[in-house]
């Protein structure tokens, strides 16, 4: 019988902990529970973990202190970031730290269920570097992107895209399962985007068409829904366009 995979949740708020990691408990994984830095201290030099469940907001040291700790670590670890923060400058920072993933709250305990079991999938893999890729020549659109991680660049097709949100020299490219970071600025970006694969949503937003399941309008305000349920605002500017381009 395979040992379930070890990890831990910490988190200060110990009403939202306890219920969560029962949830996790519950469909298969071994999770310890810890209410700060030292908590997690303790419970990591007791016994190896896969993963760590990571609030980013707690009193005494917060998450992102934690997560460089973490990655200070020789041992591979699968860090999803726990952030109220909706500016994506937080959700970023993050990232470039080496967090793995980061999920919003308030959230389904499914969601992240389904997060950490994706990020498990890629735990303990060392993929070969791959060499820097050349940004796309003038006249042809990417059809990947190459993004570069702590273990190794990773590629990210544009199919597997759903939307991608960027702010000033950087962008979060959205799959369905996760967000993966890329330096890139917002005119690089969008003249290497074919408008058939992603189509200008926003000042700062890109949308699959593919992914589009209903969109939804009040007033004048115009609201995308994707497959993953993520919910993308249409900005006024660009709501004519986006209805041409959708015939809707």
């Amino acid at each position: 019988m395979n040992t379930p995979p070890h990890i831990v949740l910490v988190d200060d708020e110990e009403d939202l902990r306890e219920p969560i990691a029962a949830y996790l408990t519950d469909n298969g994984l071994d999770v310890s529970e810890a209410s700060g830095g030292p908590a997690l201290d303790r419970v990591l030099a007791e016994r190896s973990a896969q993963l760590v469940v990571l609030d980013v907001s707690m009193p005494d040291e917060d998450g992102f202190s934690i997560a460089r700790r973490l990655r200070a670590r020789p041992d591979p670890l699968g860090i999803i970031m726990l952030t109220a923060r909706r500016d994506v400058d937080g959700r970023v920072e993050g990232l470039e730290i080496g967090a793995d993933d980061y999920v919003m709250k308030p959230f389904e305990p499914r969601e992240l269920l389904a997060r950490i079991r994706s990020v498990l999938r890629r735990v303990g893999e060392q993929p070969p570097l791959a060499p820097e890729a050349p940004g796309p020549p003038a006249t042809d659109y990417a059809s990947e992107f190459w993004i570069p991680t702590g273990r190794g660049q990773i590629c990210v097709p544009i199919e597997a895209i759903e939307w991608i949100e960027a702010a000033k020299d950087y962008a979060l490219l959205h799959t369905a399962d996760r967000a993966h970071m890329l330096r890139v600025t917002m005119a690089a970006l969008e003249g290497s985007l074919a408008p058939a694969d992603m189509i200008r949503v926003h000042r700062s937003a890109f949308v699959s068409p593919a992914a589009i399941v209903s969109i939804s309008q009040v007033g004048r305000n115009i609201t995308l829904v994707l497959k993953s349920g993520t919910s993308v605002r249409v900005g006024p500017q660009h709501a004519d366009e986006v209805r041409r381009k959708l015939k809707r």
